[in-house]
């Protein structure tokens, strides 16, 4: 029938509402649950409620139960919603290293039951029992854990204890997709809606393409990575959430009171929403939330990439990177100081050799203070034809070397390590602008005196006894003063 976006479901519902038979509402946790509400409220009457709605862990087990029970007639003859919540259904075994990353971020984040539930899908994909799990079977799921340098196995005790204390167990239900897909084709009992809630699924199953054909399907997504555009959608979740949290107490907050709790939470709309309830209780009778309010009421739970702190400190502004630097060690997640030396390293490279790049003949493609659009005309093709005198040069030292990468096996030779070339990727030359106007901060001598400098920290770091936190806060203050 259609398939829509989280922001058009409030005038789905208004316009001469006519509910589907079956929804599929997926992408982020705390929007799903959110449009969930609204259609269940929009589809019963506030009086049938109590017994008109009946919601299902979403396992594959539950997958069958879901099929009887929206093909059963409701003895009242009125409208009845099956919800199928929290469905780990469109995982297959493609997904299994994803699965792990998502039992892992639930393990860290306390959220047991979500954990246990994804890691039972996991066993099952997977053909490993809880009960009769080997320490072969261990190392198997250990290895798709592909983002940890250390392998990290405390995660995976954490959930087998949790789903052993409550003797839960893993089964293995290949035909609960096709069960569930033919019962959607074939349509269900008059009067009877299957809502489906999941944060992962897969486009191309034929599940899904079911439910497109004859439902709904709406799509709460909202990209995690941070370009510009990935960002604007995150503060569009974000002004949705307080328009919907704040109108219903008749509130307004100020603009810079919304980028105060902004940088206050990061994109987490749960503790988004929540700090919002807290300041409208906090504000009393007061229509407008402030900035101060904010700041008197709330502490800071934001996660702040590394990045952020290494984009101040070349911008020489040191009071933010030294509140950076602290978030980044105190958090809930705390970072090595070694890790906070490794990334200051790789970006001053990263400045070097664009500041090779600005002390060369191609120098007058560019000047300080340009904007992106003359930096894209101008400065762009320069930038990639000394990217390809590099990629050429390193190309042909390494025809003069024997080929050793490939253990005595011949193949194709890898390309030129990235870490040397300007714009790695010209297709998104947004991030190679930024490091262009920092580089512009440093002259040469100060970002090799500052490799000089680091070295001496990360050697501190290594033997000294000197508090890790003051060998940072010395280095980012000699950094952005220059070393006068």
């Amino acid at each position: 029938m259609t398939e829509i976006n989280y922001s058009q479901v409030k005038s789905y519902i208004n316009d001469t509402f006519s509910p589907a038979s079956v929804y599929l509402i997926f992408g982020e946790e705390y929007l799903y649950k959110s449009v969930y509400r609204s259609l269940v409220n929009a589809i019963i009457p506030e009086g049938r409620r109590d017994y008109a709605i009946e919601e299902l862990d979403g396992s594959d087990d539950n997958a069958y139960e879901a099929v009887e029970r929206v093909n059963t007639f409701s003895l009242d003859a009125g409208a009845k919603v099956i919800g199928f919540i929290d469905s780990n259904i469109f995982y297959s075994k493609d997904d299994t290293e994803d699965l792990v990353q998502r039992v892992k971020t639930a393990v860290a984040g306390e959220a047991h039951k979500k954990a246990a539930d994804m890691f039972l899908k996991l066993l099952s994909l997977m053909d490993i029992g809880l009960d009769t799990m080997t320490p072969d079977d261990r190392q198997r799921i250990l290895a798709k854990d592909t983002n940890s340098e250390r392998n990290d196995p405390s995660w995976l005790d954490t959930v087998i204890n949790y789903c052993q204390d409550r003797n839960l167990g893993a089964t293995v239900v290949a035909d609960a997709v096709t069960a569930l897909t033919t019962a959607i084709e074939k349509g269900f009992a008059p009067g009877n809606h299957l809502l489906i809630t999941a944060e992962n699924v897969d486009k191309r199953r034929k599940l899904y393409k079911a439910i497109k054909d004859r439902g709904v399907v709406i799509d709460c997504s909202v990209p995690a990575r941070d370009t510009r555009a990935d960002r604007a959608k995150q503060e569009a979740a974000l002004s949705e959430t307080m328009r919907s949290v704040l109108e219903t107490r008749g509130k307004t907050m100020a603009p810079e009171a919304f980028a105060a709790l902004c940088d206050m939470t990061g994109f987490n709309l749960r503790s988004f929403h929540n700090s919002l309830e807290k300041l409208a209780d906090f504000t009393g009778d007061r229509t407008k939330i402030t900035a101060a309010d904010v700041t008197a009421l709330l502490k800071r739970t934001k996660k702040d990439p590394i990045y952020e702190l290494t984009g101040a400190l070349f911008d020489r502004d040191i009071p933010r990177t030294l509140f950076l630097l602290d978030s980044l060690l105190s958090g809930a997640e705390p970072l090595h100081p070694l890790q906070v030396i490794a990334a200051i390293i790789n970006q001053t490279r990263k400045l070097l050799v664009i500041r090779d790049f600005m002390d060369s003949d191609r120098a007058r493609t560019w000047r300080q203070g340009m904007p992106f659009d003359g930096f894209r005309r101008q400065t762009l093709p320069a930038i990639e034809a000394y990217d390809n005198r590099i990629r050429d040069h390193i190309n042909q030292r390494k025809a003069m070397l024997p080929d050793t990468g490939g253990g005595g096996k011949t193949g194709k030779r890898k390309a030129p390590a990235s870490d040397l070339m300007i714009s790695p990727n010209p297709a998104s030359p947004f991030p190679t602008y930024q490091n262009f106007k920092k580089a512009g901060n440093f002259s040469t001598p100060e970002l090799i005196t500052a490799l000089t400098a680091l070295a001496d920290a990360d050697r501190q770091l290594k033997s000294s006894g000197v508090v890790p936190r003051l060998i940072l806060e010395n280095l980012i203050i000699r950094i952005g003063r220059g070393f006068a």
